[in-house]
């Protein structure tokens, strides 16, 4: 059968190759296309841990930053937190505070950034919901067909988010604020109440708008489901059977309770959960299990490295590249946990915090007026891209409403420390454990005469896109890959096989006539030279691979992180 190839992927962050080696799935119906092992490729080197050798460890967590510019703050926090580790610092509860402020407003940017405008389209279109689709007939379309309202909206509300991080970070990338042992900003009144108004605005858009939208998609994934499956003639119940993977999900936790520091540093010494902080870590593998540093390794068997293979990370040495390495196909590296592959991300978080039910208030945190429940139960235990949507809208009303309690509790300490400072230490090392919006996240320090010897960032993209590793196990979401489908149709053709009805009105853009659903979308997209959208052509063949692309965007890959200088 063909290799079906997309490189560049594109709406995300670095270069990632995915190579799909496909199969015929012969039904009542007729022959169809789907993948049967998928191949995840990172295509350019970077070396942050090579850069760092021999700096000052203060200045690592400012050069890390660096890493990327879409996460930026996470790496900051991480490596923040393996200095404090390596010097014996512990910041103040009001830094711990502060710190959560910043991040939490951080982390609703970055997920409503990522619902609407790097996986949204692709929802929208298939879902037949006008508002998550890209507005690309403007101002016109939005007010007359609602054509983009909500993906406009999130533009605006994002902004608002990032306001907040920069009010707190001195700027929006790459914050400057955070320091060992502390913060070099304090929280005052006037800095309280802007950052309130801010959310006040930020928590209704996400309570009225962002839950309205994932509920329309739900609604509308049974449609979907039942059109595939009379298509496919195959059991197929919607997007909750897109995607799944291997069903273990790891979390290092997100959070902390200020008042309760001592937890969130005890896994760094033996295993457990961090029970106090808002998110809590844990390895999931059909129960929830405590996480232990000790069982993370990672494998380079097919990744361009000529490091030895299965060392944890306080282990490893500086990255040795080999780009002529036989069977290799990656820059990414293959972490592992206890020997298995492990799927991270804010549905590993959610899935470790509550379990497989999620039950969130929704009560406005300024009036008090009660809206019920964002409630949500996974639909797949292997994970899907249903269920990894789901868990980032989740993620984002969650810390919307956990952000006016910091803000309260920070009332109480205006005018305390806020930071520590602590001598320069000649030799220790430090791990710092945190979660970047896309999953687990640690980083390694190893200080030897007061500089860096070593340095080893761990980050989510490397988890869920690594290749195979030395047992033969494909990495999480080239596991998620098989079986999806690759139809033979194009965008505005698998519309109109799900949604054949004529039923959208055109008059409202001065055009007299009712249209289906595809037929309505192909203008807009031959507008924007669109009108093969995610086709790939393979020996006269052609593909489409939006649902390939639906599952690559659900674990949200950030491939500048996972490989951390350009080599030519």
């Amino acid at each position: 059968m063909s290799n079906v190839v997309i490189d560049p992927v594109t709406r995300i962050e670095g270069h990632l190759r995915v190579e799909m080696h496909t199969k015929t799935l012969e039904t009542s119906t007729g022959k169809w296309t789907v993948v049967d092992k998928a191949y995840c490729s990172g295509t350019m080197f970077r070396g942050i841990e090579i850069i760092l050798k021999g700096r000052d460890p203060r200045d690592a967590w400012i050069i890390t930053q660096r890493i990327c510019g879409v996460c930026p703050a996470p790496h900051a926090e991480a490596s923040m937190q393996a200095i404090e580790a390596a010097f014996d610092v512990k910041p103040t509860p009001l830094a711990i505070l502060v710190r959560n402020i910043l991040h939490g407003a951080y982390y609703i940017y970055d997920h409503i950034i990522h619902t609407y405008l790097l996986i949204g389209p692709e929802l929208g279109v298939l879902a037949k919901y006008p508002p998550m689709v890209p507005p690309a007939l403007g101002k016109e379309g939005i007010a007359k067909l609602n054509l983009g309202s909500s993906y406009a909206q999130a533009l605006d509300i994002q902004r608002k988010a990032n306001e907040i991080v920069a009010m707190w970070g001195g700027k929006f990338p790459h914050h400057q604020t955070e320091y060992p042992g502390g913060m070099a900003v304090k929280p005052t009144a006037d800095k309280i109440a802007k950052t309130l108004s801010k959310m006040t605005e930020i928590w209704s858009w996400v309570a009225n708008v962002m839950v309205r939208d994932f509920t329309k998609i739900l609604e509308a994934n049974e449609r979907i489901g039942e059109a595939v499956s009379a298509i496919l003639d195959v059991d197929f119940r919607g997007l909750q059977d897109l995607g799944a993977s291997t069903g273990n999900f790891l979390s290092y936790g997100l959070f902390p309770d200020h008042e309760n520091y001592d937890d969130w540093l005890s896994i760094l010494y033996s295993p457990g959960y961090r029970k106090s902080a808002l998110i809590q870590a844990g390895a999931w593998d059909g129960e929830r299990k405590a996480f232990d540093l000790k069982k993370i390794e990672e494998y380079v068997k097919y990744s361009w490295y000529d490091n030895a293979s299965g060392l944890h990370p306080s282990e490893e040495d500086l990255p040795k590249p080999n780009k002529e390495k036989s069977d290799a196909y990656s820059w990414l590296k293959a972490p592992r946990y206890d020997k298995k592959v492990y799927e991270v991300g804010p549905l590993a978080r959610m899935i470790n915090t509550f379990g497989m039910k999620w039950k969130i208030p929704i009560t406005n945190p300024v009036t008090g007026e009660d809206f019920g429940y964002f409630e949500y139960e996974v639909q797949n235990p292997q994970g899907s891209v249903i269920d990894r949507v789901a868990a980032r809208v989740a993620m984002t009303l969650l810390i919307a409403n956990k952000m006016f309690d910091w803000l309260e509790e920070a009332k109480s300490y205006l005018g305390e420390k806020v930071t520590v400072k602590k001598d320069k230490v000649r030799e220790r090392e430090g791990f710092g454990l945190w979660e970047a919006p896309r999953g687990a996240l640690l980083h390694y320090i190893k200080v030897r005469d007061y500089k860096i010897d070593r340095y080893q960032a761990v980050v989510p993209s490397t988890w869920n896109f690594s290749p195979r590793d030395d047992f033969g196990q494909a990495g999480a979401a080239e596991k998620a890959l098989e079986g999806t489908w690759l139809p033979e149709m194009s965008v505005a053709e698998i519309c109109d096989a799900i949604y054949p009805e004529k039923d959208i009105d055109l008059s409202p853009l001065g055009i007299s006539k009712v249209v289906s659903w595809g037929e309505a979308l192909t203008p807009a997209l031959k507008q924007l030279g669109l009108a093969r959208l995610n086709i790939e052509k393979v020996n006269g063949n052609e593909y489409n691979t939006t649902l390939a692309l639906l599952v690559i965007r659900s674990f949200d890959p950030c491939i500048a992180c996972a490989v951390h200088v350009l080599r030519c």
